[in-house]
């Protein structure tokens, strides 16, 4: 078995360093930044590309995976949900929608097979936010302290998760991804609504309910 070059080593390591902290990234994505982060150093610093590369030590690769994930840092990355504070007040009527969705988003990535790596990491990812979801919704008596219905009290992060996770499903539909197993005349519609649940998510997050 022919070993791995560097350029294949530092994406794989960038990568488990990313999910370490609780999020994925394509291997090409992660490809195009170690790239330009060798080219930067390069030119920083006025040395050959492959002089450049000693200085992407290991250390140097988690500064990069906390640069990408901190990014999210209103989804707390890393952070264990179920132990977060639960401020955000949510109808469970809404919420059983926005699970619903997440299995929506599951079928569309099936049906993506340029990269299985991160399909499956991506699809572990809404595994885990429908969990926390169900958990969630669980652990909890619904009170109508801030809506005329029944609600409960999420994290902010895992809303503002999954929000993300839904706007990026709207992007590939878009695009003309067609989940699997979905027919094209409702997969038509599927963007605007994924689209409206990211809205009120969001708005959902930004609110303290006292509940």
């Amino acid at each position: 078995m022919a070993a791995r070059s560097w350029r294949d080593k530092r994406i794989y390591d960038l990568l488990a360093a990313i999910s370490d902290l609780g999020m994925a990234m394509s291997r090409s994505a992660a490809g195009e930044l170690l790239d330009e982060r060798v080219q930067f150093v390069a030119e920083q610093m006025r040395v050959t590309d492959t002089t450049a590369r000693r200085y992407l030590t290991d250390d140097a690769l988690a500064g990069m995976a906390r640069e990408i994930v901190f990014g999210f840092v209103e989804e707390t990355p890393g952070a264990d949900l179920m132990s977060a504070p639960r401020t955000a007040a949510v109808p469970v009527r809404f919420a059983g929608r926005v699970f619903a969705g997440l299995g929506e988003v599951v079928r569309i990535l099936l049906v993506e097979r340029d990269d299985l790596e991160h399909t499956r990491d991506r699809v572990a990812q809404i595994a885990h936010a429908q969990s926390y979801l169900g958990l969630l919704v669980h652990d909890q008596v619904a009170t109508t302290g801030f809506y005329n219905e029944p609600s409960v009290q999420m994290p902010p992060a895992l809303l503002l998760r999954v929000a993300r996770i839904l706007e990026t499903a709207a992007d590939l539909v878009e695009d003309g991804l067609i989940g699997y197993q979905v027919d094209p005349e409702e997969s038509a519609g599927l963007p605007s609504a994924l689209r409206r649940d990211v809205r009120l998510m969001r708005t959902m997050a930004g609110q303290k309910s006292s509940t």
